[in-house]
């Protein structure tokens, strides 16, 4: 015999998808209850992807033959494509060509660098996070800071620096018109300076050291140059960002920048103050 809920539909999509957001680990169980709260919690599972692993690549792989293009447009908002998942620049670009609506996107280095998906990325205009290569997109050519897909980026993790033009790069850095934070690592006092110099938009430079790079980090500790409050600078054992922390800690990881900044304009610590304590 069948039983009709006990509560009212709508009612039960919002505690079934309230669930799958605040406890993710739930959602292959969710997926089992019943064929409407599928219907419901699928679009859900999609909404942060990563390819950073042959496994899971071949997995959005399998989902790109049985989904129709819409099911990724209206859902995909987060992706993680790791250089380690196996796809070959066609696959990257076709399945970006599938998702012109994400906000986060993290692209590995691709060996040897292409610029086949300069034109793909132009067709994705809403991203605000993105952790990439410059060179890797742009290859020998300067970067283009009126690029479409640079046009709405705040929060920038940028893997590599020194190519092809290291002056190049930091002046389209600082023409770059939405970028507000900016994230690098192993870099000198040098160019820590410029940028703060020629990116007047930026609120947050956040530095990043490995702990085995210590004449690195003694060198921006003791600079009279770094005076500027929104320098920080982290010793992070794990970096770049994996799957983990890009799609789901993200935010958390600029938070802590923003909340130690915000400390030194306040007066709590000092201007000169620059290294955030381990547990950030």
């Amino acid at each position: 015999m069948h039983i009709e809920p006990a509560l009212p539909l709508d009612l039960e999509r919002e505690i079934f998808e309230t669930t799958a957001l605040s406890y993710p680990g739930t959602l292959p169980t969710l997926l089992r209850v019943s064929r409407r709260v599928l219907v419901w919690i699928e679009p859900l599972l999609y909404r942060a992807l990563r390819a950073d692993s042959p496994k899971t690549a071949a997995a959005i792989e399998r989902a790109m033959e049985l989904k129709p293009p819409s099911f990724f447009s209206d859902n995909v908002r987060s992706l993680y494509i790791s250089s380690y998942c196996g796809w070959p620049n066609q696959t990257r670009c076709a399945f970006l060509r599938l998702c012109p609506n994400l906000v986060s996107l993290s692209l590995g280095p691709t060996e040897p660098p292409t610029t086949a998906i300069l034109p793909v990325l132009a067709g994705i205009l809403h991203v605000r996070m993105w952790q990439g290569s410059l060179w890797h997109l742009f290859g020998e050519a300067d970067p283009d800071p009126g690029h479409p897909f640079f046009r709405t980026i705040t929060h920038m993790d940028l893997l590599r620096l020194t190519r092809p033009s290291l002056s190049s790069t930091l002046l389209s850095l600082g023409q770059m018109p939405a970028l507000t934070h900016l994230c690098l690592h192993d870099v000198t006092v040098d160019v820590v300076s410029r940028l703060l110099r020629e990116c007047s938009r930026l609120q947050i430079l956040l530095v990043v050291f490995p702990p085995h790079y210590p004449a690195e980090r003694k060198s921006l500790k003791i600079s009279s140059a770094i005076t500027d409050v929104r320098c920080v600078v982290v010793m992070r054992s794990r970096y770049p960002l994996g799957s983990d922390d890009w799609l789901n800690l993200n935010h958390d990881f600029w938070a802590g920048a923003e909340t130690f900044v915000a400390r030194k304009r306040r007066g709590e610590l000092e201007v000169s103050a620059r290294w955030l304590e381990p547990g950030w």
